[in-house]
C-alpha cells in the first residue's frame, strides 16, 4: 500500500514537473517571439524615419528654388506629408521623450509651417523673403538630421550598431565594455548638437505669435493675493467666506491661484488668475444623480449664473448634454458681430441645477474691444459662392479663430443639404475665400460641431 502511494506521488510530481517544463518552454518561446517582433517593429520604424527625413530634407532643399506659386504650394503639401510620416515613425521607436525631444519638435514645426504655406503661397503669388529665409534654415537643419540618421543606419549595416543595441536602448540597458554604442545614446548626441531653429511667424500653432500670446483681457491689471483669490472664488460659487482655501498655485502661460473646498456636496476646485483675479476655470467632484431638470430649465439656470457673475454681451453658441450635465457654450457679440474666440463654457448639473463646471480660458485670452473692419465682400456676394448643393437658412457676420490664434472676419452661413444635414460655412468678408466648414450634429441631447 505504501509502495503504491509512493508510486502515485512520484507519478504526480513527475507530471507536474513535466507540465511546468512545458509551460516554461512555451513561455520562453512566447517571450522570444515578442522580443523578435519588437526588434522587427523598431527596425521598421527606424527605416521609415530615415526615409521620411531624407525625403523631407530633399523637398525642403527643392522648395528654395521654385518660382511658380502652384508648384510651391504642391511641394509644401509634400513636405507636410513627409513630416507626418516621420512623426508616425518616431512614435514606433522605443525611446524616452527626452531622447527625441528636439527632433520631434522640429519635424512637427516643419510640417505645420509647410501646411500653412501651402494655403497662403498661392494667394500671395509666391514666397516672401522671410519665408524663403525660413525654408533655407529649415532645409539646413533637415540636411544635418538626414546625414546623422544615414550615418546611424550605415553603422548598423556595418555591425557597429546592431539591432540588439537598439532594443537594449529601449529597455534602458547598458552596453558592456567594448560593446557597440547604443542607438539611444546616438540619438542623444544628435539632440545635443541640434542647431537653433528660426523664429517662425505664420498662422499656425507653432508660430512665435502663438507661443508668446498673453491674455488680452488681463492687460494692465494688478496681481491679487491668495486671500483675494479665495474670496473671489467663494463669491463665484455663492459660498460662505472661509469655505475655500487658496493654498495651491500653478504656473504656465497664465499663472493661477488654486482655491479648493467642499461646496454643494462636492469638492470644488476654482482656478483664479494671479493677474486680474479672474475665474479661469472650475470643476467639482460631486457625482450627478438622476435628471430632474429639463434642458430648457438648465439653459435658464446657466443664464442666471452668467447674470450673477456680471458677464455681459454674450449669447449662446450651442449646447449639449453628457453624463447628466448640460454644457452651454457662449460667445461674445460686438456691434452685432459674433466673436467666437471669446468663448465661455458653463456646465449645469441637471439633477439639481448646480454649477458642474466652468471654463473661461478662451474668453480671458481673447476678449478685447476689437477694431472690426467693414466687410469688403457683401453678404450677397459671399452667398453667390456657396455650393448649389446647399440651401442658406441664416447669415451673420462672425470673427473666427485660426490655427495660429489669429482672427478672420467672415460671413457665417447656416446651410442645409438636400438630405436635411446642416452645416456652418464661413466665407472671408475681406477676400471672399472660403475659410472653414463645420458639420452640425443635432439630436435630442443638443448640438455639436465637427
Amino acid at each position: 500500500m505504501r509502495r503504491r502511494t509512493t508510486i502515485r506521488v512520484i507519478t504526480f510530481l513527475s507530471a507536474a514537473l513535466l507540465t511546468a517544463g512545458i509551460f516554461a518552454v512555451r513561455g520562453t518561446r512566447k517571450a522570444n517571439a515578442l522580443e523578435r517582433y519588437a526588434r522587427a517593429s523598431t527596425e521598421r520604424s527606424f527605416a521609415e524615419l530615415v526615409t521620411s527625413v531624407s525625403e523631407l530634407s530633399n523637398a525642403l532643399e527643392k522648395s528654395q528654388y521654385l518660382s511658380d506659386p502652384a508648384l510651391e504650394s504642391t511641394l509644401c503639401t509634400q513636405i507636410s506629408g513627409r513630416a507626418m510620416t516621420a512623426q508616425m515613425a518616431m512614435e514606433g521607436l522605443p525611446y524616452a521623450s527626452r531622447e527625441l525631444e528636439q527632433t520631434a519638435s522640429f519635424v512637427a514645426k516643419v510640417g505645420d509651417y509647410a501646411n500653412a504655406l501651402s494655403r497662403t503661397v498661392g494667394e500671395a503669388g509666391g514666397y516672401s523673403d522671410e519665408e524663403l529665409k525660413n525654408l533655407k534654415s529649415l532645409a539646413e537643419t533637415a540636411s544635418v538630421m538626414k546625414l546623422n540618421l544615414l550615418d546611424m543606419q550605415s553603422r548598423m549595416a556595418a555591425g557597429e550598431m546592431t539591432l540588439e543595441q537598439v532594443y537594449q536602448a529601449s529597455a534602458g540597458g547598458e552596453g558592456g565594455e567594448g560593446s557597440p554604442p547604443l542607438a539611444g545614446e546616438s540619438f542623444q548626441t544628435m539632440e545635443q548638437e541640434f542647431p537653433e531653429l528660426p523664429t517662425l511667424i505664420y498662422d499656425g500653432p507653432f508660430s512665435e505669435t502663438m507661443t508668446s500670446r498673453r491674455p488680452l483681457s488681463l492687460a494692465g491689471m494688478d496681481e491679487v493675493t491668495r486671500e483675494q483669490a479665495a474670496r473671489t472664488a467663494e463669491k463665484f460659487l455663492g459660498a460662505a467666506e472661509g469655505d475655500l482655501d487658496a493654498s495651491g498655485e500653478c504656473g504656465g502661460d497664465v499663472p493661477c491661484w488654486v482655491c479648493s473646498g467642499r461646496v454643494n456636496g462636492g469638492m470644488c476646485t476654482v482656478y483664479v488668475t494671479k493677474q486680474g483675479g479672474k475665474v479661469w476655470s472650475m470643476d467639482t467632484s460631486r457625482p450627478v444623480g438622476e435628471q430632474s431638470f429639463t434642458v430648457d430649465q438648465g439653459l435658464d439656470r446657466a443664464a442666471d449664473y452668467m447674470a450673477r457673475w456680471g458677464i455681459e454681451g454674450l449669447e449662446e453658441s450651442y449646447h449639449a448634454v453628457s453624463g447628466g450635465v448640460l454644457l452651454v457654450n457662449y460667445h461674445h457679440v460686438q456691434n452685432g458681430v459674433r466673436c467666437y474666440p471669446d468663448l465661455i463654457k458653463v456646465g449645469v448639473a441637471l439633477d439639481n441645477g448646480s454649477l458642474a463646471s466652468y471654463d473661461a480660458a478662451g474668453y480671458i485670452c481673447a476678449h478685447t474691444k476689437r477694431n472690426i473692419p467693414a466687410a469688403k465682400i457683401s453678404a450677397q456676394q459671399a452667398r453667390e459662392g456657396v455650393s448649389q448643393e446647399l440651401t442658406v437658412q441664416e447669415q451673420a457676420l462672425a470673427i473666427i479663430p485660426t490655427a495660429g490664434g489669429r482672427e478672420r472676419l467672415c460671413h457665417e452661413f447656416l446651410c442645409a443639404s438636400a438630405s436635411g444635414d446642416r452645416y456652418l460655412l464661413y466665407v472671408n468678408a475681406l477676400t471672399g475665400a472660403e475659410e472653414k466648414i463645420l458639420i452640425l450634429l443635432e439630436d435630442d441631447t443638443g448640438t455639436l460641431t465637427v
